[in-house]
């Protein structure tokens, strides 16, 4: 279990380094991320995944790594296409809440889009994108959830993980990719405390399904539809910032670790392991 974690901080950190070294920094939500930035990221989420898939073959054969790793679909299949659809909506869903505050405060004024093709665009983003959130969540869900569980506890588990999963986003949160414009004491706190509360919901997601596809799902909804919501739905002149405003901001995070919390109670008892199955537990984690 331990490799993991060194393996795949290493591989984000060195994929992210021409960023570095070119002294790329978001600075306003508004900046758009160029070709260097879209290949650094699209490398970075791969990672997780090619660590976790040798890890796993290190000590199984091939045809194993699928069924350890729980890559494959619910039955029946058009049960696990609800699953998916369902976990898709559940981060736009607890959006759609923290704006009311939002709104009310007066850090987000809500508008009607300007554009209809930016919301048309979003499905086709979600599925180009599906590979990345795939890349993830093997890691992270497929591979090191079921260990850190086995280890910990359930809910011990899945919150040392979240932590994991927040500070493995360094390397761009660092640079501004979550909060742009804000100091790292104020981003880094601030990510590794939305990881530990989003990534509750997305481990339950899993266990519950017995699948990493619907936690890929919750997490494409998360960053694919989630997270453009604010911008999308705000006044043009009064860009939202991420840091008070959508998923990832201070106000929306009560609410989220309310869900996350509610989503943990459930899986509390005994019952949560057959969520587990088929993971090679009784094998020895590497």
């Amino acid at each position: 279990m331990w490799y993991f974690v060194p393996a795949a901080y290493l591989g984000a950190w060195l994929v992210a380094t021409p960023l570095w070294l070119t002294g790329f920094r978001r600075e306003a939500p508004s900046q758009h991320a160029g070709p260097l930035v879209a290949a650094c990221l699209f490398a970075m989420m791969v990672v997780p995944a090619v660590v976790a898939i040798l890890l796993t073959r290190w000590r199984h054969p091939w045809r194993d790594v699928p069924r350890i790793l729980s890559l494959g679909l619910p039955s029946p299949r058009g049960r696990a296409l609800v699953q998916c659809l369902w976990a898709s909506t559940v981060f736009v869903a607890i959006t759609l809440v923290g704006l009311i505050p939002a709104a009310l405060s007066g850090v987000y004024r809500p508008a009607w889009p300007q554009s209809a093709w930016s919301l048309l665009a979003m499905p086709l983003s979600a599925i180009v994108s599906l590979p990345l959130y795939l890349g993830e969540e093997i890691g992270w869900q497929g591979y090191m959830m079921p260990r850190l569980t086995l280890r910990f506890g359930t809910v011990t588990g899945i919150c040392v993980g979240g932590v994991l999963w927040g500070l493995w986003h360094m390397p761009m949160t660092a640079l501004g990719g979550s909060y742009p414009g804000h100091p790292l004491y104020v981003a880094i706190p601030a990510a590794v405390a939305v990881a530990v509360a989003a990534g509750a919901i997305i481990a339950v997601i899993r266990i519950r399904t017995h699948s990493v596809w619907p936690a890929v799902a919750a997490h494409l909804g998360l960053n694919e539809f989630a997270l453009p919501l604010p911008q999308l739905t705000a006044a043009s002149d009064h860009a939202p910032d991420p840091l008070f405003v959508g998923p990832l901001s201070l106000i929306t995070w009560p609410i989220m670790m309310i869900a996350g919390g509610m989503a943990l109670y459930t899986i509390s008892g005994a019952g949560h392991r057959r969520g587990l199955r088929g993971t090679g537990r009784k094998s020895r984690a590497a």
